[in-house]
């Protein structure tokens, strides 16, 4: 809290115009302050290592380090932290992840701005919120027992490895961008293929695929 008792917010985005418009609402709110406005993961990162936040608001399609690690670093942090997810992508594989994230709020972007201020709201007096957009698409995926894996559903860390390996990456540059070591990688792999009952890795990206988990896009060059 700052000295006026407003909660002291971090907010990441890489576009500007996004960014600067979040800003302006919280600028609105008197119970909620933007303390930090960044536009790319390594800067938010950097300010993790310096400061703790009462509130975060994120995008996950962010260049270098993502959305989805940064949630991970920040609850290794505090495991109490309040997030909420302010992103475009309304695929299954997205609403899949971010259901599993663990994350306090999700807002899509294509959402009435006082959803962003009902979900700030809601999540500073302990509550989770999803706008009424994701919670119809949370509807659609408990209704496809498709979107289960057989044995289990994979961890926000399992799923970054999953990603990796979608992308054709080896088990050293997996390890060198989740800063993880290979055998880490390596059980997060053999988990992965008993989880979702496949034969090799390129099964296992099938099914994933399939099954709603992870983007079926190329990694971005």
């Amino acid at each position: 809290m700052d000295r006026t008792g407003r909660a002291e917010l971090l907010v990441v985005d890489d576009h500007s115009l996004i960014l600067r418009a979040i800003c302006q609402i919280v600028e609105e709110m008197p119970e909620a302050v933007v303390a930090d406005a960044v536009t790319s993961g390594e800067e938010a990162a950097r300010l993790l290592a310096l400061r703790d936040y009462d509130l975060y608001i994120l995008d996950v399609s962010l260049p270098g380090i993502s959305g989805f690690e940064l949630i991970t670093r920040i609850r290794e942090l505090d495991g109490e932290a309040r997030i909420i997810v302010n992103t475009m992508h309304e695929e299954v594989w997205m609403a899949n992840r971010l259901a599993q994230s663990g994350v306090n709020a999700v807002i899509l972007k294509t959402s009435a701005t006082t959803e962003l201020t009902a979900a700030i709201r809601s999540v500073l007096r302990g509550e989770s919120y999803a706008c009424p957009r994701f919670q119809s698409l949370r509807r659609k995926l408990r209704r496809s027992t498709a979107s289960l894996p057989p044995f289990g559903h994979p961890s926000p860390r399992e799923l970054e490895v999953l990603q990796a390996i979608s992308h054709g990456m080896s088990t050293g540059e997996t390890a060198g961008l989740l800063g993880i070591s290979e055998n880490t990688v390596e059980t997060f792999r053999r988990r992965l293929i008993s989880k979702f009952g496949a034969r090799n890795s390129v099964d296992l990206v099938l099914k994933a695929v399939a099954q709603g988990w992870i983007s079926p896009e190329p990694s971005p060059s």
